[in-house]
């Protein structure tokens, strides 16, 4: 705890002494019992006190800095390829769909943020560069379809790299600004093109995570209403799994955490909670003392009630 009187602690003292002594000879000259007088001395001595303190203006250290969300760029980077309409996201929801949610929340909950959007499924494609527009990055969301399937050439979850250090190095040439990524996807590679890693782009990165979705038992991809993706080669209905160890590592060339988002969004409050962290501003405040806020009405509160009963006091003995 530390004070910044609104007037020297010297004068202060002088001003408190001298309504102690008024205060006192004047109590002292009535003519009500010593132990009535020696009970409104007390009362007000307290109420001097509080007084006295508050004009100390007593300060406490705030580690609770104010978010601002307007020096953020995020990035969200969002699988949509065919793997991403499998149905085995929280017992059998297509996996896009629980991407998707993740996203507008992760929107909603940064409002004021600016926001980019890259997907990718045969090909990586930048749909939005950093906007503060939220409605049009909803929509964007809400528009995503899965690529055609007989065309589909596979999974590479290297395709988004190159559209993703363009948008981090611009996002690092603006002033103050921290960017956020957010990788979401089931980590499946299925062209046999080995993971590129993302290790180069952890420097221009100031938080995110990399959010998986999919189970290890797999589900089946859905064409349409009532078609799944055949295989071929199989003579059935071709499966997708999540690959948690591409996602982990990107994760980790990235330095941000992996979330196994499959069972619904309950590590999203988390996530939300990571990036504010990462994101914490200062406020300049008149006294310069940023780190530190007022607790004075602490004192005040019982200030008021005790002139409130003084109030109750005087007017009780002006009808008696």
């Amino acid at each position: 705890m530390i004070i910044s009187p609104i007037i020297s602690i010297a004068l202060l003292l002088v001003i408190f002494a001298v309504l102690l002594a008024v205060t006192t000879w004047g109590i002292a000259r009535t003519s009500v019992k010593r132990t009535e007088k020696i009970f409104t001395m007390l009362r007000i001595g307290l109420i001097y006190t509080l007084v006295f303190v508050i004009g100390l203006r007593p300060m406490v250290k705030d580690e609770s800095y104010e978010f601002s969300s307007r020096n953020l760029d995020v990035i969200f980077v969002i699988d949509t390829t065919v793997s991403m309409w499998a149905v085995d996201y929280k017992g059998g929801d297509h996996r896009i769909e629980g991407a998707l949610a993740d996203a507008k929340a992760i929107v909603e909950e940064l409002a004021g943020s600016n926001f980019a959007l890259i997907t990718f499924d045969d090909q990586s494609h930048v749909l939005s560069p950093c906007t503060q527009d939220m409605e049009h990055i909803n929509t964007l969301l809400e528009t995503l379809a899965p690529p055609d399937v007989y065309y589909a050439g596979g999974s590479d979850m290297s395709l988004p790299y190159r559209d993703l250090e363009s948008l981090l190095l611009s996002s690092s040439r603006k002033e103050n600004r921290k960017s956020i990524v957010i990788f979401m996807s089931d980590g499946e590679i299925t062209n046999g093109q080995k993971l590129t890693s993302y290790e180069k782009l952890k420097d221009y990165i100031d938080s995110g995570a990399v959010l998986g979705y999919g189970s290890e038992k797999g589900g089946k991809m859905k064409v349409d209403k009532y078609t799944y993706v055949y295989d071929e080669s199989e003579g059935k209905d071709a499966v997708s799994y999540i690959d948690e160890d591409n996602l982990k590592s990107i994760a980790k060339d990235l330095e941000v955490d992996y979330y196994n988002m499959n069972s619904g969004n309950m590590g999203l409050s988390q996530l939300i909670t990571v990036i504010k962290a990462a994101s914490k501003t200062v406020s300049d405040k008149e006294s310069g003392l940023e780190k530190y806020k007022d607790i004075y009405y602490w004192f005040a509160i019982p200030l008021v009630l005790l002139l409130l009963a003084e109030l109750c006091i005087f007017s009780r003995r002006g009808r008696l």
